[in-house]
């Protein structure tokens, strides 16, 4: 099954009676005007086109429903040729994606295809759209808006810095470890959404986008004078997934806030 082949199908009918839905509503508008003007007389011919065009639109309806009723949006997204397409459009429109059926991530969004409800949910927001084009177009519309908002990367490494030094003491606690200490970027999250609701509100693919846009930071400096180093494992467990300043796949593990010339002071 192919949505836009059934689509170039379809186009035709749906404008056949689009057109000829437009013929009576015109005939409609000269019958109007022919009864306030008290043309009697035009009006028998009227009634043969509307009673005509409203023919020919009804039987255009009935075909058009047959060739909605004849495809299976359940079919179409449970047996994987709507996820194929998805990937297809994917790869044409320049949108990273990764993930298998019915999840997908298309940095920073997630994707779930749902058969059953036949819709796809973006991030939290359900769309009912069959049209693989049509869904990745719309998530490269929201891909191309988040890359031009602004974003102050400072405030965002400041407040990483303080979920830092927090997860710093409470792991010196177990174990002495010097301030600049590498942590995984996995566990200061949870230091930065301490609640359940912050979590809805903020998710770790929202963390892992803000990440890159820091981690394509080159030489930022915090008001306390430390600098930030990120560490990048693939196979680490605990590693993010982000896409630096190129577009590229990076695996971020650890982050540390240290200062500069060694001083720790």
């Amino acid at each position: 099954m192919n949505y836009e082949l059934f689509y170039s199908d379809v186009q035709v009918v749906a404008k056949e009676v689009k057109d000829k839905t437009d013929v009576c509503s015109k005939t409609v508008k000269k019958i109007q005007k022919c009864l306030m003007d008290g043309d009697i007389n035009a009006l028998p011919k009227l009634f043969a086109t509307m009673k005509a065009s409203s023919r020919e639109s009804d039987e255009a309806l009935i075909r058009l429903k047959e060739m909605v009723d004849s495809f299976s949006g359940y079919d179409y997204m449970a047996n994987g040729d709507f996820a194929a397409q998805l990937l297809e459009c994917c790869e044409r429109l320049g949108v990273d994606v990764q993930g298998d059926f019915p999840v997908y991530e298309m940095f920073p969004c997630k994707v779930t295809i749902n058969p059953d409800t036949q819709d796809v949910t973006i991030d939290k927001k359900k769309l009912s759209c069959m049209r693989p084009t049509k869904v990745v177009g719309n998530i490269k519309n929201v891909l191309d808006k988040l890359s031009k908002a602004s974003f102050n990367v400072a405030i965002f490494a400041k407040e990483l810095a303080t979920a830092y030094d927090l997860a710093l003491i409470k792991a010196s606690k177990k174990k002495a470890l010097p301030v600049d200490a590498p942590l995984y970027l996995s566990d200061l999250y949870d230091y930065l959404t301490p609640m359940r609701r912050h979590k809805k509100e903020y998710t770790k693919l929202d963390y892992a986008y803000d990440l890159a846009r820091l981690f394509s930071e080159e030489s930022l400096i915090l008001d306390d004078g430390r600098a930030v180093r990120f560490d990048t494992v693939r196979d680490s467990k605990k590693a993010i997934r982000i896409l630096d300043r190129h577009g590229a796949e990076q695996y971020i593990t650890t982050i540390r806030f240290y200062k500069l010339r060694g001083d720790l002071t």
